[in-house]
């Protein structure tokens, strides 16, 4: 690479500011590892991210990025392009558009769209229109040179899509970049009151809440539990809050806070654990990052969720964890619930975490950039 022959670099997301930090991030770092890249960006009309798929926003977003696309490409002829999973659906069409022009395109996938769609479509019993989805999916995926994936299950789906193509696993990280681990000044489980348990984030469609259900009721027979469940949306609450009527379970609802004050929050209320959940069916197609909301402030997770995600490493790896699969037994529940309340289990799962924290705090957009600058120069080249 050199001044004469400058590397350009089409980057295609549909947030910037903070939910397209991770992008942000990376592409800041990509300048510093290739001084000579030149970035264009493509993204939404909208920077604000609000829930909803249909709203009139996110519609807008979609059809103002997919034509952005269409016409960079058509005008231009950048050396490679980034893109980013949302839109959904826009990594195909921006495959597809940079084919007919013999571009390298690099994908980083954080929620596998078309797939969603067509699990969707399916149960609703729409199954010419799923298969379609995926008949395409399959057609344009071998297509990529890089796919960037989260965690070992959203990898091992995207290689059984994508054929030969390079799959890169790299984990995500959080708005506060490089603040490093912030552990509680108490120890967890240490209190003779309730067991206080959290859920922070929003409680959606990959969320199961059946097999935290049956693990609440087998720790309410040994011990009193609460529940804080932060920034949930009103339905969200309203779910967690049935589940603790059932099983006499104080359920207090907080507002969504930023990530810094999260550990205020927590030590304000003595979290003892932190809860993660994943419906089995959304292995691979979303990867929870909700497990680094408590091991960066050394908390133990309580993951009911499938294999081969970042959440369910931490417990397996790091004992930085419970983890309780989503078709789990009975006896495994009961087996996890004393585990759990066993003495100093708590105690030892925090050191887990604390670990944990040390090890997924390397992988932020320095990590990912230095990973991703090499094969970027290399397609500059051609």
């Amino acid at each position: 690479m050199n001044s004469a022959r400058p590397l350009r670099l089409l980057a295609v997301y549909e947030f910037a500011g903070q939910r397209g930090h991770m992008m942000d991030s990376l592409l800041e770092n990509l300048r510093t590892e290739l001084p000579y890249l030149q970035v264009t960006c493509v993204s939404g009309l909208f920077p604000v991210y609000r829930p909803g798929g249909l709203r009139p926003r996110r519609v807008a977003n979609l059809l103002w990025v997919y034509l952005a696309v269409a016409a960079r490409l058509t005008v231009g002829r950048p050396c490679a392009v980034l893109v980013h999973s949302a839109p959904p659906g826009v990594q195909l069409w921006t495959v597809l558009w940079a084919s007919l022009r013999r571009v390298p395109v690099f994908f980083w996938l954080m929620d596998y769209h078309p797939e969603l769609e067509a699990r969707l479509l399916e149960k609703r019993g729409l199954g010419p229109a799923s298969r379609l989805l995926r008949a395409v999916d399959a057609a344009l995926m071998p297509r990529f040179s890089l796919i960037i994936t989260l965690d070992g299950a959203m990898a091992a789906l995207a290689r059984a899509r994508s054929g030969p193509v390079e799959v890169l696993e790299h984990p995500t990280w959080g708005p506060a970049e490089g603040v490093g681990l912030a552990p509680v000044s108490y120890p967890p489980g240490d209190s003779a009151g309730p067991l206080r348990l959290a859920y922070s984030g929003n409680l959606g469609v990959a969320h199961d809440l059946a097999p935290l259900r049956a693990l609440l009721a087998a720790l309410v027979r040994q011990r009193p539990v609460t529940l804080l469940v932060i920034g949930a949306s009103a339905h969200g609450e309203k779910r967690f809050r049935d589940v603790g009527y059932e099983l006499a379970i104080p359920v207090e609802a907080h507002p969504r806070v930023p990530f810094n004050d999260l550990r205020p929050l927590y030590e304000k209320q003595r979290i003892d654990a932190g809860i993660v959940l994943l419906a089995e069916a959304s292995g691979g197609l979303v990867s929870p990052s909700k497990f680094s909301g408590y091991i960066n402030f050394g908390l133990p997770l309580i993951y009911l969720g499938p294999a081969a995600t970042n959440t369910a490493r931490v417990c397996a790896q790091f004992a930085g964890g419970f983890w309780l699969p989503t078709n789990a037994s009975t006896a495994e529940v009961e087996q996890v619930a004393e585990s759990l309340l066993a003495p100093g289990s708590l105690e030892a799962a925090r050191g887990g975490a604390r670990a944990a924290s040390s090890y997924f705090a390397a992988f932020d957009g320095r990590s990912l950039a230095r990973a991703l600058a090499p094969r970027l120069a290399k397609s500059g080249k051609r």
